[in-house]
């Protein structure tokens, strides 16, 4: 399932190590056996730099940069575990990272899915699918932000809420969308017969029962992209909308991301600059949403993301089964 390049890219960056090391840890059971130590470490990168297999080893300085680099990783390993809870499935125990869900590995499936998207370029069998298996999850999370009576749908051009609620093509779907804001759409001959989505991937709308402009309503991009900040501006819907809908408020927008761009809880891990114009999902904070969602249960997930909860619990079995013997 794996293909982990252990280059530079992904040593010299704590959270990208991070990462790679509970993926290996979960999926690689016949390499790690549910655990994974310095010495794992040390060889993957000796190996990833010498050819020679029989020279797989490091001189003095090399190994207590990686030492460090390791240590570092595993430090965030242990936060994530004090942060999450149940829904975390690694621990470290004796500067080992381990694989080992707390209660089932239903609870774990969410992290797991998150991760693995954060890291698509690693799973190939997987990639094609995610993203939309994505916003598919990020639905239930966003759900957990709004009331039972809010309607929460996809206008993702790939989503089925996009084909039976607002119709595929943007000249259909656009009008639509504009009736439940209450609101007029312009232009509309302008707009193409093609399943444009304008940035917006996920729509959320509280209606007072009446048609006066405008309900409550918060927009939603999702993305897997390693560079998730080219997306914070998207969902805002006078931006996304201009010249189709008239939309003079303001309104939440939210930029819904797998990725887990943070040392600590009180500041992102990225330049500033990049977490302007929208409120940020990470995986913590979808984690944390899907575990308060009334629509969402693990062990019974809905149908868009059921096959790939079961793949992703099918390559995860073996290693439950090394890590807890």
């Amino acid at each position: 399932m794996l293909d982990i390049s252990w280059d530079s890219a992904i040593t010299k960056d704590p959270l990208r190590l991070a990462d790679a090391i509970e993926l290996s840890v979960a999926f690689s059971e016949e390499d790690y056996n549910g655990r994974f130590t310095l010495g794992s470490f040390q060889h993957l990168v000796a190996s990833e730099n010498l050819s020679d297999d029989d020279l797989t080893y490091l001189d003095g300085d090399e190994a207590d940069e990686r030492t460090e680099q390791y240590e570092q990783a595993v430090d965030l390993i242990r936060k994530r575990a004090s942060w999450l809870g149940d829904a975390y499935p690694f621990s470290v125990e004796d500067n080992e990272a381990k694989f080992s869900p707390q209660s089932s590995i239903d609870k774990a499936l969410p992290y797991l899915f998150f991760l693995v998207c954060s890291n698509s370029n690693f799973v190939p069998s997987l990639k094609n699918a995610l993203p939309t298996d994505f916003e598919n999850l990020c639905k239930y999370a966003f759900q957990a932000l709004f009331p039972d009576w809010a309607e929460v749908v996809l206008f993702s051009q790939k989503s089925d809420d996009r084909k039976e609620i607002f119709g595929l093509a943007a000249n259909k779907a656009v009008p639509k969308l504009a009736k439940k804001l209450n609101t007029e759409p312009i232009n509309v001959g302008r707009l193409p017969n093609t399943r444009r989505e304008f940035g917006i991937d996920i729509i959320a709308i509280c209606p007072f029962g009446d048609q006066v402009s405008y309900p409550f309503f918060a927009f939603a991009q999702c993305t897997i992209q390693q560079e998730w900040w080219s997306k914070n501006h998207e969902a805002i819907a006078g931006t996304a909308f201009k010249g189709f809908i008239t939309l003079d408020t303001f309104h939440s927008n939210f930029l819904m991301i797998p990725h887990f761009p943070r040392y600590n809880l009180k500041e992102w891990s990225e330049d500033p600059s990049r977490t302007v114009n929208c409120i940020i999902c990470d995986r913590f904070r979808l984690c944390v949403l899907l575990e308060k969602s009334a629509s969402f249960k693990p062990d019974d997930p809905p149908a868009s993301v059921a096959s790939v909860f079961k793949t992703l619990k099918q390559n995860l079995v073996q290693s439950f089964v090394s890590a807890s013997t």
